[in-house]
């Protein structure tokens, strides 16, 4: 095995560590929004008779709380890609790639060029999921004050 070929090994191996650090992002991202939906419809079926103000608040509250972890990991997992564009531009570069860092880890320089959370919170992906969510929320809600009386 040639000094390119052990070089090229160890370069694929990096950008498979960072590859695997997106898609643990993107997991935490899906296991965030399946809990949304199991904790409030959990908390939901066990308290239906109740209609109480206060289990409104707490769904809603776990809601927004799901809905801010879920665009904190959106966020990292777009720091995350723009980390990986940076380190195969450089390794592509041979200027660079002499220069590059191997296993750098640290996003903290990228994170400037990222949105803030609560701009990615209204986001298409974060939108699509988590207001409906609170819509049927305040539909069932409703439904069960006009069933009240």
């Amino acid at each position: 095995m040639s000094s390119n070929e052990k070089s090229d090994t160890i370069y694929s191996q990096y950008f498979t560590i960072i590859q695997d650090v997106i898609n643990r992002m993107a997991q935490n991202s899906f296991l965030i929004k399946a809990w949304t939906i199991t904790l409030i419809a959990a908390i939901f079926v066990l308290t239906f008779s109740i209609v109480n103000s206060l289990i409104f608040g707490v769904l809603l509250a776990i809601t927004v709380i799901f809905w801010v972890l879920d665009s904190y990991y959106l966020k990292l997992e777009r720091v995350y890609r723009r980390l990986y564009k940076t380190k195969v531009e450089e390794y592509n570069d041979n200027q660079t790639r002499e220069r590059m860092k191997l296993f750098d880890m640290d996003y903290e320089p990228y994170k400037k060029f990222e949105q803030k959370i609560p701009r990615i919170m209204v986001s298409k992906t974060e939108i699509l999921f988590y207001l409906p969510v609170i819509g049927a929320l305040i539909c069932f809600l409703i439904i069960s004050i006009i069933l009240m009386f």
